[in-house]
């Protein structure tokens, strides 16, 4: 039997009001007998939505995200109004469109403080809220009073380990989001927002080819309004190596969440603040 927490793979914001509905909906009925469930939000950083091994690209190969594919919802349809990443990150928080949101959809903004969050709901509502790696980003963010505001919970960041490039943060996001799971009370649900910095540039100049052994073969077609010569596939094969380290620890995560026996009761959601930091396709999200 397919596991339920691989029931959602979505590249929108209204999948996460969807899961917030659903989530307070058990609450408001008084449904506590149904156990809540557990909620991985994972964001990449600038990545088109073909992208993955999923799609048929087969220059970067995903199979953490395959699995989540084959098992949940694939999306092949996603276009970002405001594809940059902290206004992306304020819609996906809020709910509200680009033109609703005030300061919050510049690139580099103060977030309104009126503007309430779903994180802050789920911690409303009993969620033990953390995540690891790149949050609501960049600008700043405080309360009515001017204090601090983190729009994701709880910051787990302290474990760190060598990446495999220069270009790759030192972020040891699964270690973290381990060190999440063992500070989270006994019976409460989780939301867990796991934020990598990939493949956001700059990239470790033939970094896919050397490291990642990947070759400029690889390649099926440069889009047509590029030029297609060596230096467009090797930036795109580095581009594709970030997102495999991106893959690698969302396969670890997977991992400890069927060793903890958490599988069956946590949804997974697998999406990216825009696309790919190319010209002209940074919409597709």
């Amino acid at each position: 039997m397919k596991p339920v927490f691989l029931k959602f793979l979505l590249f929108a914001a209204a999948a996460v009001l969807i899961l917030l509905h659903s989530v307070l909906s058990l609450k408001a009925q008084n449904l506590y007998q149904v156990q809540r469930p557990n909620i991985l939000f994972a964001i990449s950083d600038d990545i088109s939505f073909p992208h993955k091994s999923a799609y048929g690209t087969e220059w970067v190969q995903t199979p953490a995200f395959d699995r989540v594919a084959d098992e949940g919802v694939l999306f092949n349809r996603a276009y970002v109004p405001n594809p940059k990443c902290a206004p992306s990150r304020a819609i996906i928080l809020t709910g509200r469109n680009s033109w609703q949101l005030e300061e919050a959809a510049n690139h580099w903004p103060y977030f309104p403080h009126k503007f309430k969050v779903f994180t802050e709901v789920l911690a409303e509502h009993g969620y033990f809220v953390g995540a690891t790696g790149k949050k609501w980003a960049p600008g700043v963010a405080v309360t009515k009073e001017g204090e601090p505001r983190s729009l994701t919970g709880l910051a787990y960041d302290e474990h760190r380990a060598e990446p495999p490039t220069t270009g790759i943060s030192t972020n040891d996001y699964a270690a973290n989001f381990e060190a999440f799971l063992n500070d989270r009370p006994e019976g409460t649900p989780y939301f867990f927002w796991y934020g990598a910095t990939e493949p956001h540039r700059a990239y470790e100049y033939r970094s896919g080819i050397e490291v990642g052994g990947k070759e400029i073969s690889d390649i099926e077609n440069v889009p047509d309004f590029w030029p297609d010569d060596d230096e467009i596939r090797i930036d795109m094969l580095d581009y594709a190596f970030e997102i495999e380290h991106f893959d690698y620890h969302l396969g670890k995560m997977l991992e400890l969440l069927e060793k903890s026996g958490e599988l069956e009761h946590t949804l997974v959601v697998v999406t990216s603040d825009n696309g790919m930091p190319f010209p002209r396709v940074k919409g597709q999200a």
